[in-house]
């Protein structure tokens, strides 16, 4: 009698682990190859590059900087408030796969996702801030101005066209903006680009996977 509980025990107890193993597969991400991170809208490079120092202002001139990134990534964009139709449906992108990750109980403690001004003309920090903050209460809106701006986009391939200096009121220059996501690693280095179209399936897939 005790040699069959024991087995019934150790029956049990395998069957559990087998359990845990299956639902332990199903809720971790899978890690995807490149070439099938590239298929599905990330280019990840072989080595994250650094990048040099910089200052941004948040609301209430809350400083943003390098130190920022550090321990965790980054998902940064580069957009602007009066931005008609690309920089509101990315966000919007965003926004919903900062949804999903909640819905999965993700790691997120780690993990920050910022929009940076090119507007910096017109985008004031509070103004840039509110904005984001508007798509999800955990975006980051900064801004500074056009020189450090710049130093940081070509650091990161954002193509950035200088405004019109001859005429002020002339914003065209920003409907040329590369409409990007970028991914820095908890070095603070440039890891990869997201590129669009974004769907949020594919968002997900790659993000987790390269983030888990």
């Amino acid at each position: 009698m005790k040699a069959i509980n024991r087995n019934l025990l150790l029956i049990a107890i395998f069957m559990m682990t087998v359990l845990g193993l299956f639902i332990n597969k199903l809720t971790t991400p899978r890690t995807l190859s490149n070439d099938e991170l590239l298929v599905n809208g990330l280019f990840l490079f072989n080595e994250p590059k650094q990048i040099s120092d910089f200052e941004f202002f948040s609301s209430k001139q809350k400083a943003f900087t390098k130190n920022d990134l550090i321990g965790k990534w980054t998902l940064m964009y580069f957009g602007f408030t009066k931005c008609p139709d690309e920089c509101p449906t990315t966000m919007y992108q965003l926004s919903k796969l900062i949804k999903v990750l909640r819905d999965k109980d993700y790691k997120l403690d780690d993990k920050q996702w910022v929009l940076v001004s090119i507007d910096p003309e017109r985008d004031t920090p509070d103004m840039i801030d509110k904005y984001a903050k508007g798509f999800d209460k955990d975006f980051i809106g900064v801004s500074n101005a056009r020189p450090m701006l710049l130093s940081l986009a070509t650091q990161l391939s954002v193509n950035n066209v200088m405004p019109n200096h001859s005429n002020q009121m002339d914003h065209s220059h920003l409907d040329n903006h590369v409409n990007n996501i970028i991914l820095l690693d908890p070095n603070g280095d440039f890891a990869g680009i997201f590129r669009p179209p974004f769907d949020i399936s594919r968002l997900s897939l790659t993000y987790q996977s390269v983030t888990n």
